[in-house]
């Protein structure tokens, strides 16, 4: 505003010097006449220098502040220039042209209150001389009418900075609402990018979830076909292997598909204990050893006496992930897992000698379902899933993960866990027959769902364990059923949505009122939302998701009824 805008400050003070001289022409000596307006000239040229020196300035050039210093001492020397033509241009004894040059003086007071009042320090600089000139020559003038042209001088410039400190208060205030309205308009446009980004992810998301379940469901479709015509022994053992592999493959997006969005809607907590990572070690070697052997690879798991402090069901979870991603992804060579001592920290390492990763992959590797290339031939291809629930998972834990791999020379992950002292491990009770007894034995289970099918499909498995069951469609019919049975329900276990608005909890609620009893309960539901997830965590149930795997049901099921023995 002071530069650009104030250009219209020259162009009326060269006018008006103009005007000044032409009036005095024959009242003031001519050399000191074009001697003041030679310097105002350079002054006004000098100005206009500034302004476009300022509009060319470079990006870079930051400094306001230098700026504005320039800009006040320029308005300084422009006052002092007008205070000048004060005492240059009093004409004794013609009062008609002492006020003429009063008259001036203020119209370069009200020209600068327009451009300059922006910044109330640069009007201040730019009409205080000459205001102060003003009231120092006419005051002494002897006379009240000039002693009232003083006093009016002064009066007048209290009264405009008055006004200009409005018009400056009004200015920061409209800059500041506008340079707040601009921040709004990026971060709104920045949440428009992020939500087109996040519709963009979630349809790659559903569209490579769709892909890779329908491939087992087709091969699922096509054995269950060959299934139904077939009459050989050996060939119906064949593909009922066939059918559990592509179960097993569905079942294995599911729960990586269930990692995701637990992890999405923060309901997993973290249990942090201290225990030996030997233990785990062994249990990743266990599990890997037949799986290498088959691909002709060679499994090296370090043992470790090392102990360390987090939790230790999703370390677990962390460290099967990369193994069998680098199983998956190595087609000779071998694995090694290991851990070596990092200060207050463990860094526990997988060693692969399999594809190996560009440097542009380093980061995408961690985000869902981004595959960098095939797997291995023979190997089935994975989801993408896998290492993008390690990210989440460290997150979690507050674990550092740590990637180094280049093409054709493999790839070593390595997760940093804290540190914990050894401790002398617990001597283990002897195993009693009642600790492997099983605890399903007789025992009365409800099931409540409102879809027949998976009713009979659960009465089947739970009664091929032993179970007593009673089935129902609702609270009523349960209630009803037990009644029948005359019995006390051990178990209840309920989808999550019933006909009629109904939910699990309520019915749950509800039998456990009836029987003015805390009876063990779980829900089952096929909604994976945040929502669900969060609103069994609240009321304290555990929740499984569809479709649920036969073995982490009986797990579920043994687990509540060990809990109450």
């Amino acid at each position: 505003m002071l530069y650009i805008e104030g250009q219209r400050l020259i162009l009326t003070g060269v006018a008006a010097a103009l005007i000044l001289v032409w009036v005095l022409w024959d009242h003031v000596l001519h050399g000191v006449l074009l001697g003041w307006l030679a310097v105002f000239g350079v002054y006004s040229v000098a100005r206009a220098g500034m302004a476009r020196a300022y509009r060319h300035r470079a990006a870079n050039d930051t400094d306001h502040r230098l700026w504005l210093r320039r800009v006040q001492w320029a308005l300084a020397v422009g006052g002092s220039i007008w205070a000048a033509a004060c005492f240059l241009f009093y004409v004794p004894d013609r009062i008609e042209y002492q006020l003429f040059l009063v008259t001036m003086l203020l119209g370069a007071v009200v020209s600068g209150l327009l451009t300059l009042a922006v910044y109330l320090p640069a009007y201040l600089t730019f009409v205080t001389p000459f205001v102060a000139a003003t009231a120092i020559r006419y005051g002494h003038g002897g006379d009240p009418l000039h002693w009232g042209i003083a006093l009016a001088a002064v009066v007048i410039l209290f009264l405009f900075i008055n006004f200009a400190r409005f018009i400056q208060n009004t200015f920061v205030e409209s800059l500041r609402l506008r340079m707040t309205l601009a921040q709004r308009n990026r971060d709104l446009a920045e949440r428009n990018r992020e939500v087109e980004l996040a519709n963009l992810a979630k349809s790659r998301f559903l569209a490579a979830a769709s892909h890779d379940l329908r491939q087992p469901l087709h091969a699922l479709n096509l054995f269950a076909a060959q299934l139904r015509d077939q009459t050989d022994p050996t060939e119906r053992a064949r593909l009922v292997a066939r059918i559990d592999a592509a179960i097993d493959s569905m079942n294995e997006l599911f729960n990586a598909l269930l990692d995701i969005s637990k992890l999405d809607a923060g309901v997993l907590v973290p249990d942090i204990s201290e225990f030996p990572v030997g233990h785990l070690l062994s249990r990743i070697e266990t599990t890997f050893a037949a799986t290498a052997r088959e691909k002709g690879l060679r499994l090296r798991v370090m043992q470790s006496r090392a102990w360390v402090r987090t939790d230790a069901i999703l370390l677990e979870r962390i460290l099967l992930n990369l193994v069998s991603n680098a199983i998956r992804y190595t087609s000779h060579g071998g694995i090694i897992v290991g851990c070596r001592r990092r200060g207050d920290s463990v860094r526990i390492e997988v060693w692969d000698s399999g594809i190996g990763l560009a440097e542009d992959h380093h980061r995408n590797i961690f985000a869902e379902f981004y595959q960098v290339g095939a797997a291995t031939p023979g190997q089935r291809a994975g989801m993408g899933l896998g290492l993008s629930i390690v990210d989440g998972l460290c997150r979690l834990l507050d674990h550092p993960i740590d990637l180094t791999s280049r093409p054709g020379e493999g790839s070593r992950f390595a997760v940093s866990v804290p540190w914990a002292s050894a401790r002398q491990p617990p001597v283990e009770s002897a195993v009693t027959f009642d600790t492997i007894a099983n605890p399903t034995q007789d025992k009365l289970i409800v099931v409540i769902d409102d879809d027949a099918l998976v009713l009979d499909g659960m009465r089947g498995l739970l009664q091929g364990w032993g179970c007593r069951v009673v089935t129902a469609g609702s609270d009523d019919a349960a209630l009803a059923g037990l009644a029948a049975h005359q019995g006390y329900p051990n178990l209840v276990i309920s989808d999550y949505f019933l006909a009629n608005g109904r939910t699990g909890v309520d019915v749950i609620e509800r039998l456990r009122s009836a029987f003015a009893a805390p009876i063990p309960a779980f829900l089952i539901s096929g909604d994976t939302t945040t929502e669900r997830m969060r609103d069994a965590n609240a009321c304290g149930l555990p929740l499984l998701h569809k479709p649920v795997n036969p073995m982490a049901l009986r797990s579920m099921v043994n687990q509540l009824l060990r809990a109450v023995r």
